[in-house]
């Protein structure tokens, strides 16, 4: 084989590579019109769950039972959640389940925080906002410097990029009086001055214990929490909320969940079944009289309600076709006969994965082998010359054929 014909068939490798990652992409948002996801929450109204979905152009809306509901009539089972369009219809309840209820109440009463399983693999860049926490103004604002934790906390200026050497002073010493070992092993925060106020830094010691930082006018204020330093935190997730009950929740390295509440940082651990932080996207849901938690991983979708004292009160789970089992997903298997994937549904990195698909692409390389040698016959192609045209029709399917087809032999001979 001359190096022409190398060349050539460096081009078709080309081919084939870029045609396996797009090729099947392509196809699934042109085939396959998969069912969105259903939403589901709690009703106090008639104590079951109460969900909608989109299928085929229409939202079905549907209690736990199969009850069908119009959209008004499910709107009305989610007070806490409709409530602006119920008091705009003047049917807005004035108490649920003994509850007052009016806008002002509902929305000071409610949270939601979500954590979506590619925030787990995220690169991160270790420099953090802390904010003043008991600031004379209402808004937040940005500080001028940002802080780093290594073999002691130091806060770097933005603007001159020089460290804040009294203040880094300052903080590390209180650090280390109240126990801490550095350097950490997990910063979280919730950076942002979108929140009604700033809640500071759970941050994990090289020994894996738990330090509440936080900036009071100028100066540090930090507790060791009683949380065990045996846990293993992989995760914490803070999200600040006027009815201070949780400062957030934690995800451990068994994959238990933990919400920590403002009791003396007691931890609060959620009986999930089947839950896995990697492949499933998390959310807690408080509204005046319920705790929702929901998880799913695009197929299996678990909802898990509990009282304000979170004893477990009901579950449900929705279970759509897996993609497997989906006619779609058959004739892909049958077209093409591997794939490249460069994303994953809860991974916020770039991958390269080789994906062989089932035996039924044993047809669509037939029928592709087909299809080379009748083109071939057809442009009166020399076969014994060009034999490992075939080589990769057999070896890649479409892709190879594809390749073949395009990159013609004879400019190559």
């Amino acid at each position: 084989m001359n190096l022409k014909k190398l060349s050539r068939y460096a081009i078709i490798l080309v081919l084939i590579i870029s045609a396996s990652v797009f090729l099947p992409r392509f196809y699934h948002k042109i085939v396959d019109k998969s069912t969105r996801s259903p939403i589901i929450y709690y009703s106090p109204v008639i104590e079951n769950f109460a969900y909608f979905q989109h299928t085929g152009g229409h939202t079905a809306f549907k209690d736990g039972e199969g009850n069908n509901y119009s959209r008004k009539g499910y709107e009305k089972l989610l007070p806490f959640l409709y409530y602006r369009d119920l008091d705009k219809w003047g049917v807005l309840p004035d108490t649920i389940q003994g509850v007052p209820t009016d806008i002002t109440s509902i929305r000071h009463n409610s949270q939601r925080i979500r954590l979506r399983a590619y925030n787990l693999d995220q690169p991160t860049i270790d420099l953090y906002p802390l904010f003043e926490s008991q600031s004379d103004y209402t808004n937040l604002s940005y500080p001028p410097e940002l802080f780093r934790i290594n073999k002691r906390i130091e806060f770097v200026t933005a603007h001159t990029n020089k460290i804040n050497e009294k203040m880094s002073r300052q903080f590390t010493k209180d650090l280390k009086e109240k126990g801490f070992e550095f350097p950490a092993q997990l910063i979280a925060g919730n950076p942002t001055t979108r929140k009604p106020f700033d809640e500071g830094y759970f941050i994990v010691d090289n020994e894996g214990n738990v330090f509440h930082l936080k900036k009071v006018q100028d100066s540090p204020q930090c507790v060791k929490t009683p949380i065990d330093n045996n846990l293993n935190i992989r995760k914490i997730v803070i999200s600040e909320s006027v009815r201070r009950e949780i400062y957030g929740f934690m995800i451990t390295e068994s994959d238990d969940v933990y919400l920590i509440s403002y009791d003396n940082y007691k931890l609060i651990k959620l009986p999930l079944k089947n839950y896995n932080p990697d492949k499933m996207d998390f959310s807690f849901y408080a509204d005046p009289v319920y705790r929702t938690i929901k998880y799913d991983d695009n197929y299996n979708y678990h909802a898990v309600v509990f009282d304000s004292n979170y004893t477990f009160i009901d579950s449900m789970k929705i279970s759509l076709t897996p993609e497997e089992e989906k006619l779609s997903t058959k004739v892909k298997q049958a077209l093409f006969p591997f794939e490249i994937k460069t994303m994953k549904s809860f991974s916020s990195l770039l991958h390269f994965d080789l994906k062989f698909q089932s035996w039924l692409s044993l047809i669509g390389i037939l029928i592709s082998l087909g299809i080379g040698i009748f083109v071939k016959i057809k442009r009166k192609e020399n076969i014994k010359e060009n034999w490992f045209d075939f080589v990769l029709i057999i070896g890649a399917g479409i892709y190879g054929l594809l390749g073949v087809i395009f990159i013609k032999p004879d400019i190559w001979d």
